[in-house]
């Protein structure tokens, strides 16, 4: 047996990696095989993941505390909840986001295939413009960027989780419409 020590395999709550993102990675995709990794997110009240679509990795939602609104195929796709206890499977190619309308925060678990999301989240700490540019150009996900003002009005919203920018941190967005474009 190759020399291992417990601290390789043994992992306590919130003690992985912090990101610049709301995800901590527990287990890089690196330390299983290369097919997964292991992350814990946390997505704060009023907040929402944008809706984006992988290529390339499936993921999948664990959820620890709290409840979630999901969108799994795009505008006209399914919207359901998923509550503490419940696992959500995200598929690949298959737009996706979520959103906590509630009072607190929800914390995940998630599992995401190979090491594409991985890679996407180590970029947030380039800044959120090249956090984005990168996921479209070097790890071909979408994110549906022109989808966010519509679903921050219809739900009440007033964060995007992932990026970390609340309230009128948001107006550095100058019009997502700006930003739109660039991922087309």
């Amino acid at each position: 047996m190759s020399q291992l020590s417990v601290d390789q395999l043994v992992k306590t709550s919130g003690n992985g990696q912090k990101t610049a993102s709301d995800m901590t990675l527990i287990f890089r995709s690196a330390a299983l095989g290369g097919d997964f990794s292991v992350m814990e997110g946390e997505v704060r009240s009023k907040e929402l993941l944008a809706p984006h679509t992988h290529t390339h990795e499936d993921q999948l939602v664990f959820l620890l505390e709290g409840e979630l609104e999901f969108e799994v195929g795009g505008a006209d796709g399914l919207r359901f909840s998923a509550k503490k206890g419940d696992y959500v499977l995200k598929p690949r190619g298959i737009s996706h986001g979520f959103w906590n309308v509630g009072d607190v925060t929800v914390r995940y678990i998630e599992l995401s295939g190979k090491d594409g999301f991985e890679k996407f989240i180590d970029g947030r700490q380039e800044g959120v413009a090249s956090f984005l540019d990168n996921a479209k150009k070097q790890l071909d996900m979408e994110i549906h960027i022109e989808r966010i003002p519509g679903l921050m009005l219809k739900h009440g919203l007033t964060g995007l989780a992932g990026v970390n920018l609340q309230g009128q941190a948001l107006q550095g967005l100058a019009g997502l419409a700006s930003i739109v474009p660039r991922f087309r």
